[in-house]
């Protein structure tokens, strides 16, 4: 399972360690115990190891088995161009200078006390179950005074719940783009729920869609990426659509964000102009959501990273991809999430 890196000032960390038995503090020091490269903003090992015999829990994070702690990383260079899954735990007087780069680099930073309550909720309750009833069914059910709540759209999905910080996606769905016509009720209004306002780097969006037969094609799938570009998104965004032929690979529909995965049982093109056409059910979860499962091959970090692993033999190792019917569309840029 990958290591985020989590780059932490001496101070900030004290606190935690100070703090850690204690919410909001006891998740932030289980996410730097269990999931993190730790960075910090130290000269040299020297004074490293001198925190380390001063503090046996500093001590203890050192021996931690495939995880490591790092002195004098350069900060500016590691925040302006982050990688999808880093955690930048400050707070004040240091945080001042990135104070606003949790919006414009979409990545969990903290500023404030505030901002480690929201990785708090990130591990503890960060979770929502939803389903999409067709009109058929909600009138049996209001027939029968039985109270649901009223989803039409992706953006009645995702309006209860935040998935930020974000700046980047994968989509998997073998069968997302086969119901054509309902691309943009499903698909654009989907991505316009995601991106979010306010990023100074571009949203990185990869699709992933099965060919079996070469039912899928070239010039449909190029037109779908001139019409997202053309969509009014709050941030500028790079996408890719990933055209393979390993569907065992992608059989389960979900789409990952940085700290999220939200699935749909019966896919994302449930949805057209006229609202839902079949019943789905799905659910958003924090990958932090239960972290004290880690290494558990139940918890959510260790699903989202497996997935990622398995997505990664066909963006980077071309699993399924010398094929006729494979071939991939789209901007050249290599997705946050799936890159190295």
């Amino acid at each position: 399972m990958a290591a985020h890196r989590v780059f932490c000032t001496l101070e900030t960390l004290s606190e935690v360690i100070r703090l850690r038995k204690d919410r909001p503090y006891s998740t932030v020091y289980s996410i730097i115990d269990k999931l993190g490269d730790v960075f910090l903003d130290c000269e040299n090992n020297t004074d490293l190891l001198r925190l380390s015999s001063l503090n046996p829990i500093v001590n203890k994070l050192l021996k931690r088995p495939n995880r490591k702690i790092y002195c004098k990383q350069p900060w500016d260079q590691a925040i302006k161009t982050p990688r999808a899954d880093d955690i930048f735990l400050l707070l004040p007087p240091s945080s001042k200078s990135y104070s606003d780069y949790r919006e414009r680099k979409g990545v969990l930073l903290t500023s404030s006390l505030t901002d480690m309550q929201v990785i708090d909720d990130l591990g503890t309750s960060h979770y929502r179950p939803y389903t999409l009833l067709t009109e058929e069914q909600k009138e049996k059910l209001g027939k029968h005074g039985e109270e649901y709540e009223d989803i039409s759209s992706w953006r009645d999905v995702f309006s209860t719940i935040n998935v930020s910080p974000i700046n980047s996606a994968v989509i998997i769905d073998n069968y997302l783009l086969s119901k054509f016509d309902r691309r943009k009720p499903s698909l654009y209004t989907l991505i316009q729920s995601l991106v979010p306002k306010g990023l100074t780097i571009p949203f990185h969006l990869s699709i992933f869609i099965y060919n079996k037969n070469g039912e899928v094609k070239k010039d449909r799938m190029e037109q779908v990426i001139s019409e997202i570009h053309k969509l009014k998104l709050a941030s500028q965004i790079q996408v890719s659509i990933v055209v393979h032929t390993s569907g065992d690979v992608t059989h389960d529909r979900s789409i990952l964000t940085n700290y999220h995965i939200i699935t749909s049982g019966r896919g994302f093109s449930v949805i057209d102009n006229y609202g839902v056409k079949e019943n789905a059910r799905g659910e958003i979860v924090s990958t932090f959501n239960n972290i004290c499962n880690i290494p558990s091959i139940t918890s959510m970090k260790h699903i989202h990273s497996h997935i990622l692993d398995w997505l990664r033999d066909i963006y980077i190792d071309k699993r399924g991809m010398n094929s006729l019917y494979a071939f991939e569309v789209g901007d050249d840029f290599d997705n946050r999430l799936l890159s190295d």
